[in-house]
């Protein structure tokens, strides 16, 4: 009897902490407990914190936006727990510094709260009486201070409460991660053709599904999914089969008209190979030219190694959709 004993309070000691894992995952009330009500966040999307993680991270994929242009996202509050909210509750927000601070920490990460121009905050919601959500929106824009090298959050904090009612504790404070990708980001067909000096028998593998990669503000990295699951770099036939350039990965950076400005190698190869990249120029009819209106892509670059050129690259990137 006393091993059935132990082995009951075994299962049970079991579920109870399978229920606690799955806490922050729920997707509807996340703090309250019992007949007691809380003000709190709801979920907006999926919780990708850590599972350790004190607050939760909800991240806002805004697509691909032009500069100037403006995208909104969800936030919503709640009155969490047993009972509806009793009457009108105004709930006002404000961006906590700190509270990203300790994210960070707990998260290993490193975002930083985006300039004052880029974010826009409701100036209060209100949870109607017998409800128990309430939504607004937050707006984004796509200003000349946004940095795509920076990783941007939005710490947000229930600053107060009217009339007075108690705040959760994790979920008072919640981070909405920003993700933003340049127009010329998504996914291309590409067809083109490759020659190398070192080796003829090496020739393009078109045609390909590439993606271009935001990696700055006008710059977007060569991505193959097709490449290794998924890699930066360049496919190429070899006559017998498929092979890749380790270290290289062209990159293209443009101008506001779409006009090629300069292709770079994404990733970093170490003399005295110093694998890089630079526009052709001299190819006549070369276009080097991104159509702003179609989405494509007309790219004539050279492939250079150990300081000479040793290959030459023309592709013709056709767009399919965002990535």
């Amino acid at each position: 009897m006393k091993l059935k004993y132990l082995f009951n309070i075994l299962i049970a000691t079991t579920a109870i902490s399978m229920l606690s894992s799955c806490l922050k995952k729920r997707e509807t009330t996340m703090d309250g407990d019992g007949p007691r009500n809380v003000v709190e966040f709801k979920n907006t999307g999926s919780n990708t914190a850590a599972g350790t993680s004190f607050y939760p991270l909800f991240t806002q994929d805004l697509g691909s936006m032009q500069p100037g242009e403006s995208k909104s996202f969800n936030i919503n509050v709640s009155y969490s727990g047993a009972d509806v909210a009793p009457s009108d509750i105004t709930v006002q927000l404000e961006v906590d510094q700190t509270s990203l601070d300790r994210f960070n920490k707990e998260n290993g990460t490193d975002y930083v709260i985006p300039p004052a121009s880029v974010f826009t905050l409701p100036p209060s919601f209100v949870i109607k009486k017998g409800q128990r959500v309430a939504t607004d929106s937050a707006k984004v824009t796509l200003s000349p201070d946004f940095n795509f090298d920076d990783a941007y959050a939005l710490p947000l904090k229930i600053k107060s409460v009217s009339p007075s009612h108690t705040v959760s504790a994790n979920f008072g404070s919640a981070m909405y991660g920003l993700t933003i990708r340049n127009q010329f980001d998504g996914v291309y067909t590409v067809t083109g053709t490759f020659s190398y000096s070192l080796n003829p028998a090496f020739t393009g593998a078109y045609p390909k599904k590439l993606y271009l990669v935001t990696a700055g503000a006008a710059k977007n990295a060569y991505f193959d999914p097709t490449l290794n699951g998924g890699a930066y770099g360049y496919l190429f036939n070899t006559g017998t089969g498929g092979s890749y350039f380790g270290n290289w990965a062209p990159s293209f950076t443009f101008d506001a008209s779409g006009n090629v400005t300069s292709v770079g190698n994404f990733l970093s190869d170490p003399a005295p190979r110093n694998r890089h990249s630079s526009l052709d120029t001299d190819t006549p009819g070369a276009i080097n030219k991104y159509d702003l209106n179609t989405k494509s892509l007309d790219v004539n670059y050279y492939f250079w190694s150990a300081g000479a050129i040793v290959g030459k690259v023309h592709e013709v990137w056709t767009y399919v959709g965002p990535r």
